[in-house]
């Protein structure tokens, strides 16, 4: 029988686990090892022993047709976490005034101290909100389906005027890529106009009123946004 393990006897680095996977399926996406041993910095073996970990553990499931996918408690867990990620990143962003591109990195040094007490408290006291500054949705908010199922901005036509919605977890972990989207103002409710495609050169070219930007595409395909505006 699997052992369930209560979220307050995890390590931090099981719940960095249980919020990728979530992330990643949240996304439509498959979990792969290697991609997830890439976002998290370790070796393939070591996400293939975690994986095992939390399968005997009640809070993941190795399914050799749809991948590794997360049981109800798993998902709970996940769930909790990334609440308390995504108030902490809007306390640091809208409160302190903190480094938009920062947030995701002390946020998750500070997502497992935080009390169901003062997760209540920061919730209201920031205005009940529903996505994270980086624009992803919290579990369960009324936008988090339509948020969920944006485009891709590799998925718009040359002369559309869009809207920026979200950077994706998956973009989330790439410093590289969230300093890029803060210091061009690719930020979410931002509206761009898409000037050229060019996938073969591998490379976005975005209008704003100021001035013009060219978006590696391994970049744009984080970047989600709203239909024709």
């Amino acid at each position: 029988m699997a052992q369930k393990t209560p979220e307050s006897e995890m390590s931090s680095v099981q719940g960095d686990y249980l919020i990728r996977i979530y992330t990643t399926l949240r996304e439509g996406s498959r979990v792969v090892g290697s991609r997830l041993a890439d976002r998290l910095g370790v070796s393939a073996s070591a996400v293939t022993q975690a994986f095992q970990r939390m399968e005997k553990q009640g809070l993941a499931v190795i399914d050799h047709e749809w991948g590794v996918q997360l049981t109800p408690e798993g998902r709970s867990i996940a769930e909790s976490i990334i609440r308390r990620h995504y108030l902490i990143e809007r306390l640091l962003v809208d409160t302190l005034g903190f480094d938009w591109a920062d947030a995701d990195d002390e946020a998750e040094r500070l997502e497992h101290s935080l009390s169901p007490k003062l997760e209540t408290y920061l919730f209201e006291s920031l205005g009940r909100p529903t996505t994270c500054p980086h624009g992803n949705p919290f579990p369960g908010s009324p936008d988090e389906e339509r948020l969920l199922g944006a485009r891709k901005l590799t998925e718009t036509r040359v002369g559309e005027s869009v809207e920026v919605l979200r950077i994706t977890e998956e973009g989330e972990d790439d410093g590289d890529l969230l300093r890029f989207a803060h210091d061009h103002g690719l930020l979410p409710d931002t509206q761009v106009v898409v000037k050229e495609i060019d996938l073969r050169a591998g490379h976005l070219v975005l209008a704003k009123r100021d001035h013009e930007v060219s978006v590696p595409a391994n970049w744009a395909q984080c970047i989600r946004v709203s239909g024709p505006v």
